[in-house]
């Protein structure tokens, strides 16, 4: 390796280090906004994260929450889409794109929801079928069917 190829290297190492300093800063950034209810704040900080790191699952999931906060439904589920894209067994935030689509109405939504859930976790799916079907008071119809019992 020459000198020059070392010096690319430990450049390319420093750039990355940094990334993640700035990805980490902000990140905690946004989770101590979230903590005493910033949560504009926390959105920036979030998309701060995301501006760095597009395919950061855990920042869209927390961009989702804010969002869900400030009551702005239809930009949570655009950000849980996006988590769930980047890791499609994140069950938190199938949990609640569920819930955001439930504040929008969109019933049909709300059960396919229910559905990917069985398949990802059954206690996590029951959680969410008290919170949604009962709690909510939604009528699930004949598209609903209990978990079985385990």
């Amino acid at each position: 390796m020459n000198e020059e190829t070392k010096n690319e290297k430990a450049t390319d190492e420093d750039n990355m280090n940094a990334e993640n300093f700035y990805v980490n800063a902000w990140f905690a950034q946004g989770i101590s906004y979230d903590n005493q209810n910033k949560y504009e704040e926390a959105i920036e900080a979030y998309r701060q994260v995301l501006r760095l790191r597009p395919e950061y699952a855990d920042a869209w999931y927390n961009l989702g929450i804010s969002y869900g906060n400030l009551k702005k439904h239809g930009l949570a589920i655009l950000a849980y889409e996006e988590a769930v894209r980047i890791e499609p067994e994140k069950a938190g935030a199938w949990f609640n794109m569920g819930v955001a689509y439930y504040y929008q109405d969109k019933r049909e939504k709300v059960r396919e929801i229910y559905q990917t859930l069985r398949k990802l976790d059954l206690a996590i799916a029951d959680e969410y079928s008290n919170a949604v079907f009962t709690e909510f008071k939604i009528n699930p119809g004949s598209h609903y069917s209990p978990p079985p019992d385990i």
